[in-house]
């Protein structure tokens, strides 16, 4: 990989965060199984499990992934190798709850068979892809911290104006304005 092209890639690496944290914290979020119970003589119930439901973690560490963006984008170059390993181990993480979920998956149905007061009732559960999405999103969110973990310290960083003013040294241009300022900057 170029020189060039490795110097490049904050931008669209904090871009990827942020869209890889936002589009698994939808995944998560959304229905993984949906059925409607219907009983003879009551109405239908529709019933719904989220990702939320059967993996509480995994909205964690997509929100983690989304704040992890700002931390790369303001770091040093250790500290964005701390992220990106940060990252990495999230992604691993989450692609591992959300892809094991047999137990907790058949718990969470019968808790949405419970709330709805629906007993008694044989329910057939449709999946959709929403796990399979999370999962994913979770895979591409480890290899992009892997990404940062390698590259991060070569990007760079925020500049020195952005430092505390008690951090900041004096900059030999301040000392020239001082003086056009009337101000005696040996004093």
């Amino acid at each position: 990989m170029s020189r060039i092209v490795e110097r490049n890639l904050l931008g669209p690496s904090v871009l990827l965060l942020l869209a890889l944290g936002g589009g698994t914290l939808l995944a998560v979020r959304a229905a993984w199984a949906s059925a409607t119970a219907s009983t003879a003589g009551l109405p239908e119930v529709d019933l719904s499990v989220t990702g939320a439901d059967v993996v509480p973690g995994a909205v964690g560490l997509a929100v983690l992934v989304m704040a992890a963006a700002a931390g790369v984008l303001a770091a040093g170059p250790m500290l964005r190798r701390v992220i990106g390993v940060l990252v990495a181990l999230a992604g691993v993480a989450g692609a591992v709850l959300t892809s094991r979920t047999g137990s907790a998956m058949e718990t969470a149905r019968q808790r949405a068979l419970d709330e709805a007061a629906v007993s008694g009732t044989v329910v057939d559960w449709d999946g959709t892809t929403a796990q399979a999405l999370a999962v994913a999103g979770f895979v591409l969110v480890a290899g992009v911290g892997v990404l940062i973990a390698w590259l991060g310290p070569r990007w760079a960083t925020m500049g020195r104006k952005y430092e505390a003013p008690a951090v900041r040294e004096a900059d030999s241009s301040d000392l020239w304005k001082a003086m056009d300022d009337g101000v005696d900057p040996t004093v």
